[in-house]
Order: structure tokens, then sequence, then C-alpha cells
């Protein structure tokens, strides 16, 4: 199931609440709902796994998150 930040949020309690439950102003966590690119920083995918634990929603989409892409082999580099 497809979910955007901002549901994501809501079904964790509320920005407010995620917010205090990760020590950040309510700001940084609204900023994060609100952001262009609708993605959260990759920095953030355990704490929001576990925080949905917590709360008993399903994990969050890495889709949801900002993660570096892989850039492709170099011309004649072999794949590890």
């Amino acid at each position: 199931m497809s979910i955007n930040p901002r549901r994501f949020i809501l079904a964790l309690g509320g920005y407010q609440k995620v917010a205090l439950r990760l020590g950040k102003p309510d700001s940084t966590v609204h900023g994060w709902i609100t952001a262009e690119d609708g993605k959260f920083p990759s920095r953030l995918y355990r704490a929001f796994c576990s925080l949905a634990d917590e709360v008993g929603v399903a994990r969050p989409e890495p889709e949801l998150f900002r993660f570096l892409p892989l850039p492709p082999p170099a011309p004649g580099e072999r794949a590890a």
C-alpha cells in the first residue's frame, strides 16, 4: 500500500507527537511532511520503522525517503 509522508505522520499520531518522540522541534517534522520532493531524509528510516512498530502501524515504504541511488558502473568496471 502506498502512503504519503503526511498520512504516515498522521498514522504515528501527528507531527507534534512524532517530534516529541524524536526529540526534534515541531517545525522540523512539519517541514519533512511539507517538503517539496515529498520525502523524508534517509537518516530517519530506522527511527520511523521503530515508531511504526511502537504504534502498531505498517512500516514506511523506502520510497518515502531520500536514499542515494547507486550510480551505474563506469565503463569497463566489474561489479563487486
